[in-house]
C-alpha cells in the first residue's frame, strides 16, 4: 500500500512540473532598455496594452507606437499603421523641356545617395540616379514615362518600394519625406517575458532590461498616433 501511495504522489509531482515550468512572469509596465555600443534602444510598456519604441543610431532616430497582447509567457508587439513615407506633389512647369519629367527630391545631402525611383511595375533597387543639387532640392530630369505609377524607395530605411499614382499632364514632381519614412514596422513581434526583462526572441534573444516605472509626464505617449 505504501508503495502504491508513494507512486501516486510521484506521478502527481511529475504531472504538476510542466504546469509550474510554464508559469509566466507578469508584465511590469515601465521603461526597458537594450542599448548597445552606438545604438540606444528603449521600449516603454504601458498598463493599457500600449507601447512606445525608440531607437537612436548616429543620425538615425526612430520612434513608433503600438499595442501589445500577452499569450502565456510571451507578449506580441504590433505598431500602429504608419503615415505616408513620402509626400508627392505635382505641377506643370513651362521651363521643363517637352517630353521630359523633372523630379525634385526635397531631402538633404545625407539622404540623396539613398533615394531611388522607378516607373516599372516590378522595380528592383539599382544604383541611385545622377542628381543635381539646386535651391529647391536634388533634381533629375528623365524622359516622360508612359506609366503614371511612381515607385520610390529610400534604401537606408527600406528594401521595398512605395507606390504613388501621378495625375495626367504634369511634368514636375516634388518628393519630400513623409512622417512614415524610417518608421520600423512590428507585426506580432514576440517578446518573452522574463524576470524584470523582455527578450526579443527574433533578434538573437536580445534582452530589454527593466529600468523603472513610467513617469507621469510620459503617459501621454500611450495615446495612438506617431507624433511625439
Amino acid at each position: 500500500m505504501r508503495y502504491i501511495i508513494g507512486l501516486s504522489v510521484l506521478l502527481l509531482l511529475i504531472m504538476e512540473s510542466p504546469v509550474q515550468a510554464q508559469k509566466a512572469f507578469p508584465v511590469i509596465p515601465g521603461y526597458y532598455n537594450a542599448s548597445r555600443m552606438e545604438v540606444a534602444e528603449e521600449l516603454c510598456v504601458f498598463d493599457n496594452n500600449r507601447f512606445v519604441y525608440a531607437m537612436s543610431y548616429g543620425a538615425l532616430d526612430q520612434f513608433v507606437k503600438g499595442v501589445w497582447i500577452q499569450q502565456h509567457d510571451t507578449i506580441y508587439l504590433s505598431t500602429d499603421p504608419v503615415k505616408s513615407k513620402y509626400v508627392v506633389t505635382s505641377s506643370t512647369d513651362k521651363k521643363v523641356p517637352a517630353g521630359k519629367l523633372l523630379l525634385v527630391f526635397k531631402f538633404n545631402y545625407r539622404h540623396a545617395p539613398y533615394i531611388n525611383f522607378s516607373f516599372s511595375p516590378h522595380p528592383a533597387p539599382t544604383d541611385p540616379p545622377a542628381m543635381t543639387q539646386t535651391a529647391e532640392g536634388f533634381e533629375t530630369l528623365v524622359n516622360s514615362p508612359a506609366s503614371r505609377h511612381l515607385y520610390l524607395v529610400h534604401t537606408m530605411y527600406d528594401t521595398g518600394y512605395s507606390e504613388y499614382i501621378l495625375p495626367d499632364k504634369v511634368n514636375k514632381l516634388y518628393i519630400a519625406p513623409g512622417d512614415g519614412l524610417g518608421k520600423p514596422v512590428f507585426q506580432n513581434i514576440p517578446f518573452l517575458v522574463g524576470d524584470s526583462c523582455l527578450i526579443n526572441i527574433r533578434d538573437e534573444n536580445r534582452r530589454f532590461s527593466y529600468q523603472g516605472p513610467v513617469a507621469e509626464k510620459d503617459k501621454v505617449l500611450a495615446s495612438p498616433g506617431n507624433e511625439q
